[in-house]
């Protein structure tokens, strides 16, 4: 009689757990009709214009929204950066044929900033040898302990800020011309790969 009396009672407990469980999945609608009236329902009905779905406690139930029928997930949506970058690669092979091209082109871009490095280092040469005579002017007068004019003292001044600014011109025309080698170098042997993956496997 005991061992009965035991088995009832986890009857009796299991019985009332799976009816709490079944009260807690037991769903609540909360509705706004179009008239902006608000009840609440077991079911769901379809003239609902706003719904929201509770539980048995209240607690409003969030759901997940599944994608629809034909659209890309977030998984395996294309991203900004993958649409870049099979933009600039359908540029690449659009504007290039071979690595040639690619070459002469650099080339053509790299015109401008050389030629201007050419012109500058003409004017820094020009800009020492005034400033090396200005220079020796300023010795020779020390060397006669002569006050030394302010107009020397000047143009001496006038000439290292010239040299300054060339130099700083020069280094910022040569930094450009890096930037463009580069650049070329990268797009080259990004075509090399691109090309590469077409061709057909042997």
């Amino acid at each position: 009689m005991k061992s009965l009396s035991i088995i009832a009672c986890v009857m009796t407990a299991f019985l009332a757990q799976q009816a709490h469980a079944q009260d807690k999945n037991v769903r609540m609608y909360k509705c706004v009709d179009t008239d902006g009236k608000v009840y609440y329902s077991d079911k769901l009905n379809p003239d609902c214009a706003k719904r929201t779905e509770m539980n048995r406690q209240g607690v409003v139930v969030e759901k997940k929204e599944l994608p629809k029928t034909g659209q890309p997930t977030k998984m395996n949506a294309p991203t900004k950066t993958s649409l870049e970058m099979e933009r600039r690669d359908k540029a690449l092979l659009a504007s290039y044929t071979n690595e040639e091209e690619i070459d002469a082109a650099r080339d053509r871009t790299l015109v401008t900033p050389i030629q201007g490095m050419k012109t500058i280092e003409a004017k820094l040469e020009k800009a020492n040898l005034h400033l090396s005579e200005l220079k020796k002017q300023a010795d020779a007068l020390a060397s006669q302990q002569k006050k030394l004019p302010d107009r020397l003292l000047e143009d001496v001044s006038a000439s290292q800020k010239e040299i300054a600014n060339l130099e700083a011109d020069f280094a910022q025309r040569k930094a450009q011309s890096d930037s463009i080698r580069l650049k070329y170098e990268v797009e080259k042997k990004r075509f090399r790969e691109l090309k590469g993956s077409e061709q057909p496997s042997q």
